[in-house]
């Protein structure tokens, strides 16, 4: 029997070991590589719930009673009104403090979690799922505008790299845990563990994130030194900002502002945003990265069993094995976009991004055609890095050619492309899969000719970042023409080339 003198002692280590780790995790770690930490492992978090449902599907089919068609609706609610709803928190992103801000959809992720494993029937499970979907894409809204606040332009490919890892980590995880706490205790403790894991996330937030200033942009627009809050070593170069002056590279005269769009009404917000062409081709290219990226997610498992005769377990393992790819392939791409940009390539993120998009098909065609799974296996691996490797490089550049008062709704806009596609993903696949099914293919060979067809997605993909290579470079400088740059307003420039090397940097 435990005595009350026992349980002071208990509390006494646990809380000395805490202070302990706190002020380890305080003094010990950068300040700038904490926050990556934290930024990637909340956005990770948040990624965590489309993982988990997929490895709870059978628990919770047979616990409610529900159809696979009705399962599947489950995730799509999800997606779609979190698709929607962070309309609304992409102007709050821009107008209020983000770390508040980010504390709030953390805890209401956390709610919602807490809410899927104690609902009694199908629709409060859609309901709170609602609450999950909402909440965790508008993490992703407020993540990418404070990462552009606490970090230099120079920086942001690496950065991004590190946090879009988190996210794969995240779902990953999300799927272990899941699948491990519903073996041992069922499917609401599972629901319940992840909910647990939002809550630290708030607590975290709260504690070790301070609000960056805004106007980080505009101090380097106007060529000032502006270290980030995320960094105590001063900024030695904003390079995309100093390629642009040293190229006497011209903004779009008609698309400069001149005023501060904090406040402007959302429509008028969204037409400048989506008259942004680079904008628009980095938005459709990530949104096909994520659409091919989540139809993989859904089918690959059934694909691996039935084209190479293996086990389910088999298969998932083989399966996350070849999809840790992904994760090797977003820390590599922003690492190689830094420095090509450090090489005096200014269109370097996007010119990273093309590649990747047309490495990612040359990986895919032989892994879906070739017969033997040992040969099959470094193909997928491949595949998946070079696919993996497309979203960093795209989520930085789309910060390089916004102003920085648009960063959330511009994001907004982004997830609303992004997560429709990611919704709509499962039923255009297996509509693809019924029409190859009735023309004569069966199982695998119905699923791999339809993701050979969709390469055609990732093929237009990587040939419209090449256009946008060439538009970059133009709105880059609108963007810093607008923050306040002293940068020449011409409508008769010469488009400026994309690769430049000088020497002596």
């Amino acid at each position: 029997m435990i005595n009350r003198e026992n349980l002071v002692n208990l509390e006494h280590w646990l809380c000395s070991e805490y202070e302990q780790i706190e002020y380890r995790f305080s003094q010990y770690l950068p300040n700038r590589a904490r926050v990556v930490i934290i930024l990637a492992a909340v956005l990770g978090v948040a990624s965590a719930n489309l993982a988990a449902l997929g490895a709870l599907a059978h628990a919770l089919e047979t616990a409610l009673h529900i159809s696979d068609a009705r399962f599947g609706l489950v995730g799509t609610v999800a997606s779609l009104s979190g698709a929607i709803l962070t309309l609304i928190a992409g102007v709050w992103v821009d107008r209020r403090k983000r770390v508040r801000l980010l504390a709030i959809f953390a805890g209401s992720w956390a709610l919602g979690m807490a809410a899927s494993g104690c609902i009694p029937g199908y629709l409060e499970l859609l309901l709170a799922q609602v609450v999950v979907g909402a909440s965790g894409i508008s993490v992703g809204a407020v993540v990418a505008s404070l990462t552009g606040d606490y970090f230099p332009p120079s920086q942001r490919g690496r950065i991004f790299g590190l946090i879009v890892g988190g996210e794969l980590l995240g779902a990953g995880i999300g799927m272990l845990v899941a699948s491990i706490v519903a073996d041992l205790l069922g499917w609401r403790f599972a629901f319940w563990s992840l909910a647990l894991l939002g809550s630290l996330g708030v607590v975290v937030i709260r504690r070790y994130l301070r609000e960056p200033q805004r106007n980080t942009m505009a101090k380097i627009a106007i060529g000032s030194p502006s270290p980030s809050r995320a960094d105590s070593a001063p900024a030695r170069s904003h390079k995309v900002a100093d390629l642009i002056r040293r190229m006497a590279i011209s903004p779009y005269p008609d698309r400069v502002m001149h005023e501060d769009p904090t406040c402007w009404p959302w429509i008028r917000a969204a037409r400048y945003i989506v008259t942004i062409r680079t904008n628009i081709i980095l938005v459709l290219g990530s949104s096909a990265s994520y659409f091919y990226f989540t139809g993989l997610l859904v089918f690959a498992d059934l694909y691996l069993m039935q084209r190479f005769d293996l086990p389910a377990d088999t298969a998932s393992i083989l399966f996350m094995g070849l999809g840790s790819g992904g994760i090797f392939g977003v820390l590599l791409s922003g690492w190689l976009a830094d420095r090509l940009l450090h090489r005096h390539i200014v269109a370097a993120r996007v010119w990273v991004a093309a590649g990747s998009f047309f490495l990612t098909v040359l990986a895919f065609l032989p892994a879906f055609l070739l017969p033997s799974v040992w040969v099959a296996a470094p193909c997928f691996f491949l595949a998946a890095l070079f696919l993996g490797a497309t979203n960093p490089t795209l989520d930085a550049a789309r910060l390089d050619i916004m102003h920085s008062r648009l960063w959330g709704r511009a994001e907004s806009v982004r997830n609303l492309v992004r997560y429709t596609l990611v919704g709509l993903a499962p039923l255009m696949i297996g509509l693809l899969v019924g029409y190859f099914q009735k023309s004569g293919d069966q199982g695998a060979e119905a699923l791999g000719h339809a993701f050979l067809l969709l390469l055609i997605l990732l093929l237009i993909a990587g040939l419209a970042m090449v256009f946008a290579a060439f538009t970059y470079p133009r709105d880059v400088a609108t963007v810093l023409a607008s923050e306040g740059a002293p940068l020449p307003v011409t409508s008769d420039a010469e488009h400026p080339q994309a690769q430049v090397r000088e020497s002596g940097d």
